[in-house]
């Protein structure tokens, strides 16, 4: 989304997502927002007890020819095009996604390249923001899952 913000086409953009081993070789996933859906799938079954087979993703339009044109619009603003996918327990099996604009002070506007993060609402504490990813994607999502673990569940609890 940086790239195209900055004016770059997408497939240059997807190139050096690859190549910087940010995108799959195979970039549907990534494009359309299946593998971030998953990701919250995997947390929010963890989370709430869901059966993650059962979790159903509603997605909106993924990054295509015409999401350059949009982030650099959002950018023009001040604001950064996310593509964003969402959980929350009073939807119980549902996951969506969509690109959405943020503005800064949303802790997802302040990421860049191969930054992630997951954001949970909690009602007594606020919003928990959990991010990275700077040195390795796949070292961030293994974080974001044990930081899930070590906060929403037992002592004991986790995989076998």
């Amino acid at each position: 989304m940086d790239r195209l913000a900055d004016g770059d086409a997408l497939p240059g953009a997807v190139a050096e997502a690859q190549r910087r081993g940010i995108a799959e070789a195979d970039p549907t996933a990534d494009l359309s927002g299946a593998d971030a859906a998953v990701k919250v799938r995997l947390l929010a079954a963890l989370l709430w007890g869901w059966d993650a087979t059962a979790v159903r993703t509603e997605a909106g339009p993924g990054i295509d020819a015409g999401t350059a044109e949009a982030a650099c619009t959002a950018a023009a603003r001040g604001r950064r095009l996310r593509s964003v996918a969402t959980a929350t327990a009073d939807e119980p099996l549902v996951v969506r996604v969509a690109l959405e604009e943020t503005e800064p002070g949303d802790p997802l506007h302040a990421l860049r390249g191969p930054e992630k993060a997951a954001v949970y609402g909690c009602p007594d504490a606020g919003d928990i923001t959990v991010s990275g990813g700077r040195s390795s994607p796949l070292g961030a999502a293994l974080a974001m899952v044990k930081d899930t673990l070590d906060v929403a569940g037992p002592v004991g609890y986790g995989f076998a």
